[in-house]
């Protein structure tokens, strides 16, 4: 089946399938359909471990994914029925599913590839502030801060506050702009910094299905970048996003949608994240037709995706997928520190062990400070991050295991006290782009303490 007769069907699947009530979706379908495959299947996480180290508990979190799929369905929003798909559909579509694919173009492409648990392979590094807030005259420094960084395989821009000195407002002219502007400018941070054919994602600002087809549009988008939308949590869509998605399908471009649960949502805890989640990256690559499949599991207070119950869950869902496909699984990294703290660095290190040895084939960000703050992030961060993730390529999950739960310690009782750090002019010259002496300092002196727990960064 080629794409636009799969991407019909599946719409046909919306406009057919069953008639369900938005709130008996998320109730039944959802969330009592996940207590029933935790029960049915045995799910249980170690509560002792971050890092799952049960090759039989990730199996079965998969067929319990399997099962909830196939059960639950995707819920259309606006035709108010439920796109369906059989196990045998599901477990096909899987299998025939992309395993590699090449970014960017000339010195700067790269391929991301499926990995395995354990693999010698590093993840791709998706170095940026993944869409978050940031001042206009500081895009272009913010970009580059993170593109001229040699570790940082693709990248992700963040998103402009104003436009011709208007706040943005979606699904107007202003969003159209903004969406052009954005474009323009991660266009110019990217041969600024040297690496003209680097891969991006985008359209960040462009939430509005119209707004992200124009500036995709703009001729300053590459072929080979990818084209991110996100779902509605938990399991839904609508004709926007998969307007989105034709338009993607039909330019032959690389569909990059990912889907975020909420953690103590519908899901509930961590083995109900853990199956959610690996729905969610199933139904990613059955319903929308992913190229790659990503997610940033969400805290419902603190909004990041470091919380030590999150990452539990997301190591078990990870490694399921990892067992059992070979999807192309991206997980953001949204630490509650931001720059020039020591959080951010032991948060970065943790999230990029947990997710190298669990399977991932690619970690974006970090999103620092959660992303909620405008211009608390930068380049040096992502570094780490990469550089973390390198090297936990020679670990075994125990050795990780071990460096996360020591990482975690070092920050978990500060959660509560969003330390969001200082804003990009603090911790870097913004006209050289260059990290000050004391931030520099500050992730020297993590980066030795890494070492001392047994991550080889020095080598």
């Amino acid at each position: 089946m080629n794409a636009t007769t799969r991407l019909v069907d599946i719409v046909n699947r919306s406009l057919d399938g069953p008639v369900v009530e938005e709130r008996t979706f998320d109730l039944t379908h959802v969330a009592q359909g996940v207590q029933q495959v935790v029960s049915d299947h045995g799910i249980k996480a170690n509560p002792d471990n971050i890092v799952n180290l049960d090759d039989d508990m990730a199996d079965r979190v998969w067929e319990a994914a399997v099962d909830l799929f196939a059960t639950c369905g995707v819920f259309s929003k606006d035709t108010g029925r439920v796109i369906m798909f059989d196990r045998d559909e599901i477990e096909q579509i899987v299998r025939d599913a992309p395993s590699e694919v090449t970014i960017g173009e000339g010195p700067d492409e790269r391929t991301e590839m499926s990995r395995t648990l354990d693999d010698p392979r590093p993840p791709l590094l998706m170095g940026g502030p993944i869409g978050s807030p940031t001042p206009n005259e500081l895009f272009v420094p913010i970009t580059r801060s993170y593109v001229q960084e040699p570790i940082v395989d693709v990248a992700c821009a963040p998103t402009l506050t104003t436009i011709a000195g208007q706040e943005v407002r979606t699904k107007s002219p202003l969003e159209i702009l903004a969406g052009w502007e954005e474009a323009k400018l991660t266009a110019e941070a990217r041969h600024l910094a040297g690496r003209p054919g680097i891969g991006t994602t985008g359209i960040m600002i462009s939430i509005s299905d119209l707004a992200n087809l124009s500036a995709t549009s703009s001729g300053y988008v590459l072929p080979r970048d990818m084209h991110t939308f996100g779902i509605i949590s938990e399991l839904k869509t609508n004709n926007e996003i998969f307007n989105k998605l034709a338009h993607t399908v039909l330019m032959g471009g690389i569909v990059d949608p990912f889907a975020n649960p909420i953690y103590g949502g519908l899901g509930g805890g961590v083995e109900g994240v853990a199956v959610l989640l690996t729905a969610e990256m199933i139904a990613l690559s059955v319903v929308f037709m992913a190229t790659c499949c990503g997610s940033s599991p969400t805290h419902p207070f603190h909004f990041h995706s470091t919380a030590p119950e999150i990452m539990r869950a997301t190591s078990l869902s990870f490694q399921a997928l990892a067992r059992n496909a070979r999807l192309l699984t991206n997980l953001t990294c949204s630490p509650v520190g931001g720059p020039g703290t020591k959080t951010v660095l032991y948060e970065a290190i943790a999230y990029a062990a947990m997710s190298t040895v669990s399977g991932a084939s690619r970690i974006l960000g970090p999103r620092s400070a959660t992303g909620v703050i405008a211009a608390h992030f930068s380049g040096l961060e992502a570094r780490l991050m990469g550089e973390a993730a390198h090297a936990a390529t020679k670990l075994t999950r125990e050795e990780a295991e071990a460096i996360v739960q020591t990482s975690v310690s070092k920050w978990e009782h500060l959660q509560d006290q969003q330390p969001y750090g200082l804003s990009f002019p603090e911790v870097y010259n913004v006209e050289t782009v260059q990290p000050t002496d004391e931030w520099l300092g500050m992730y020297e002196e993590v980066k030795e303490e890494a070492i001392g727990w047994g991550l080889p960064l020095d080598s």
